[in-house]
């Protein structure tokens, strides 16, 4: 009696214990310490960087579909912003995976290459906290999953070492940043977790079962069934097959059970192996799974307990669909060997003893249950030499990730205004081009090209400008235009150039014809300080690692930034003045992106052509905004083919709408006089 009472004592003593520990808050996490977790769901901006910490800026707002924050890196150079990866909320990305008592709240990165970049648990209410305080917060455990790829299992015990006594918890988080990542990179890198061979097993497998019926299923022993009567004249029968793969649960019970049977079995940490149980017949009501036993070989009879029986949806998908009134899935310990026979029994209420059958798989599944490939190696070589090849591996996932396609849009037709003026000689084309150029390359988006992508293909190879399509675009429209035609970029494709163009359109005639003009020796020879400009940049950039000294010298960040020293400011001043005076006065003397094009351009092979009134005529030397005509004669690396004078020749403007024959008698009068 004493023992009891003592009992009764003790057992009082740890209810009261529990409950007050129930009823303390959570332990708060300590001040500066990012791995602790803030229990607070309302994210923080520094929250974004803990989690990606590569990132040098985010956007605004999270948005898309599921919502994420965007990360990106910025060049310190050109200011361009390039993407690195996402930012986001477990609870953004459903189903969350459900820790001991809810959901397990957490921020996580994932990058471009799919890998986690970092996770913050942001709240949790496991009982556990109560007891130990912030338990979760744990440095090594947490940094098990930084770089990860979302292609690992996240498996606890297996490539993750959980939290000592809080298995739930470790396999919610593992689980829940898996599941949530994949979601995300499917959603926005194009992620997809099949491999090419993935999918052609899978493929094989379905083909494999497509042929067979039902009643042949039965036949084969791939179905087994266990039909028992129950008291008040009804049957309770079970259909049991092999379902240890993915292929084989899509069949039976359809992807989405399946994937809700696979998820459950994983959380059972003791066995990957599954057999399908499909409950039916007029008595399906009566079916009780603490009456199930398993037996193999010498082991002993054991009943099936709660945690290994999972759901398996309602029977309504797969092959099981009308043949059972619902369906779950017999997670196999890893102690039975699936490839030997099983005896399954089940004792039906009021029945002395229990039914039994003995199950193993038989065809296909053994075959599956052997790990015997479905493919032949010779396939799956020729699916891996197609999947690996230059061109499609290229296509499949190329340098630039993540394709923003409605800026690929805008700078098509940006090239579609660019030729169409080129082609035409149409002054209004082009300057449809150049204010499109103006607005959406240097104010919008800030994508012109810059002598930065010169330096940064010689320090760092092509990478510095494949990592951005639309960029990549510019780039190979640039060059191929320029090895065919010249300078064809300077002309339309050029925002600082659109600028002093506009500049020049502005200027009264009067006013400019009034301002002193460039002497031609003094022009001819300022022509090479540019290319004295590319040389040293060069030099800065790729011996002395110098590679910030071009912004002195291109005062594009400056302009279509607004930003900058007073130093860049008043550069850039200089130039837009200068431009007053002298057309295209940048262009002319200063750029070094346009002295590299101008060397380039040397090999075109579509050249302006010139008539025989070009040797007397001065109309194209006079209107040439670069200075680049002298008589008959163009001096082609100075030329950016902005049509003036080829538009000229079409209309035959000036002394050019004369028949040659009377330009030489007046020629040869004016000098007799």
């Amino acid at each position: 009696m004493k023992s009891t009472v003592v009992r009764l004592i003790m057992l009082l003593a740890v209810i009261c214990s529990i409950t007050l520990a129930h009823a303390q808050p959570p332990r708060q996490p300590r001040e500066g310490n990012p791995v602790a977790t803030p229990f607070s769901t309302d994210v923080q901006r520094e929250w974004l960087s803990q989690v990606m910490p590569e990132a040098d800026a985010f956007s605004d707002e999270k948005s898309g579909e599921p919502p994420v924050w965007e990360a990106y890196q910025v060049n310190p150079d050109s200011g361009q912003q390039t993407l690195i990866g996402y930012v986001f909320l477990t609870a953004d990305v459903p189903p969350e995976e459900r820790g001991f008592s809810a959901p397990i709240a957490m921020l996580a990165g994932i990058n471009t290459d799919n890998q986690i970049t970092g996770f913050k648990i942001l709240h949790y209410v496991e009982s556990y906290t109560n007891t130990v305080g912030d338990f979760a917060a744990d440095p090594v455990f947490q940094a098990q999953y930084y770089g990860k790829s979302i292609l690992d299992d996240f498996q606890v015990r297996q490539d993750i070492d959980g939290i000592s006594g809080a298995t739930v918890t470790s396999f919610a988080i593992s689980r829940g940043l898996r599941e949530a990542g994949r979601r995300v990179a499917a959603a926005y890198n194009g992620f997809t977790l099949e491999t090419a061979v993935d999918r052609a097993r899978k493929t094989r497998i379905l083909d494999q079962l497509k042929p067979y019926t039902w009643e042949q299923l039965l036949a084969e022993g791939i179905v087994h069934q266990l039909t028992m009567p129950i008291p008040g004249g009804q049957e309770l029968q079970l259909t049991l097959t092999y379902m240890g793969d993915a292929a084989l649960g899509e069949y039976w019970i359809g992807q989405d059970a399946y994937a809700r049977a696979e998820r459950d079995a994983a959380a059972r940490l003791g066995g990957s192996e599954m057999i399908l149980l499909g409950v039916g017949g007029s008595g399906y009501q009566q079916f009780r799974q603490d009456r199930l036993t398993l037996q193999q070989g010498d082991m002993p009879t054991r009943r099936i307990t709660a945690n290994r029986l999972v759901t398996a949806g309602n029977a309504d998908a797969g092959m099981i669909a009308g043949r059972a009134e619902f369906a779950g899935a017999l997670v196999i310990d890893d102690s039975y060997d699936i490839t030997e026979p099983i005896n399954i029994g089940f004792q039906p209420l009021g029945s002395l003893e229990p039914y039994k059958i003995e199950f193993q798989p038989v065809g296909l599944g053994m075959q599956l249950a052997q790990n015997i490939p479905v493919l032949s190696e010779e396939e799956i070589a020729d699916i891996e030499r197609w999947e690996n090849n230059a061109v499609r591996q290229f296509l499949a996932d190329p340098p630039w990730g993540v394709t923003a396609w409605e800026k690929v849009v805008i700078i098509g037709i940006i090239f579609a205004l660019v030729l169409i003026a080129f082609f035409t000689k149409n002054t209004r084309w082009r300057w449809a081009a150049l204010l499109s150029t103006l607005v959406y390359l240097g104010f919008m988006e800030a994508g012109f090209l810059s002598v930065a992508h010169i330096t940064g293909v010689l320090t760092q190879g092509p990478s510095a400008f494949l990592n951005n399509l639309p960029v990549t675009m510019i780039v190979v429209f640039t060059l191929v235009t320029t090895l065919i035609w010249g300078r064809v970029f300077c002309s339309s494709l050029c925002p600082f150039g659109a600028v002093q163009d506009i500049i020049t359109k502005l200027t009264p005639k009067s006013l400019r014809n009034k301002m002193p003009k460039m002497p031609q020796a003094v022009h001819e020879k300022a022509l090479y300080i540019k290319y004295g400009f590319l040389a040293f940049i060069i030099i800065m950039a790729v011996v002395f690692n110098n590679v910030q000294i071009f912004q002195y010298f291109e005062p594009f960040g400056t302009l279509f930034f607004m930003s900058g020293s007073a130093i860049l400011f008043a550069i850039l001043a200089a130039f837009l003045l200068a431009s007053f005076v002298i057309p295209r006065f940048y262009c002319r003397y200063v750029c070094p992106l346009g002295a590299a094009l101008g060397v380039i351009s040397l090999v075109a092979p579509k050249r302006i052509k010139r008539v025989p009134q070009c040797e007397l005529c001065t109309v194209c030397e006079k209107s040439c905004p670069t200075g680049a005509i002298k008589r008959e004669k163009i001096d082609f690396k100075e030329c950016v083919r902005c049509d003036i004078c080829e538009d000229k020749l079409i209309k035959k403007a000036g002394t050019c709408r004369h028949d040659m024959s009377k330009i030489i008698v007046r020629h040869k009068e004016l000098s007799a006089g």
